[in-house]
C-alpha cells in the first residue's frame, strides 16, 4: 500500500482539501460557474437578437424618411389610411 503513505501526507490532505473547498464550497465552487456560463451563453444570443432587431429598425426608419411609396405602404398596411375616392376591405381569416 505505497498509496496510503502518500496519502497521509500533510501537504497532500491540504491539497486535497483545498480543492475541495474550490470546486464545491467556495463562491465560484463549478456548479455557480456552470450556471454563468449557460447565462452568459444566453446573454450573448439575446444581444445578437437585439443587434438585428436594430438594424432592421434603422433600415426601416431610413426608408420612411427617404422613400415616400414605402411611407404610403406602411400607411395604407398598418394605419389602415386610404386616399379619399377609395374603399378598404379587410379579410378576416378564420
Amino acid at each position: 500500500m505505497p498509496y496510503v503513505r502518500h496519502l497521509t501526507n500533510v501537504y497532500v490532505i491540504t491539497l486535497i482539501a483545498f480543492s475541495v473547498w474550490v470546486l464545491f464550497f467556495s463562491s465560484n465552487n463549478l456548479l455557480s460557474q456552470r450556471k454563468l456560463r449557460k447565462q452568459l451563453k444566453d446573454l450573448k444570443i439575446e444581444r445578437e437578437y437585439y443587434i438585428r432587431e436594430i438594424e432592421a429598425n434603422k433600415r426601416s426608419i431610413y426608408l420612411l424618411d427617404n422613400d415616400l411609396e414605402h411611407l404610403e405602404k406602411i400607411a395604407r398596411e398598418k394605419f389602415l389610411m386610404k386616399r379619399d375616392n377609395e374603399d378598404i376591405f379587410i379579410f378576416v381569416e378564420d
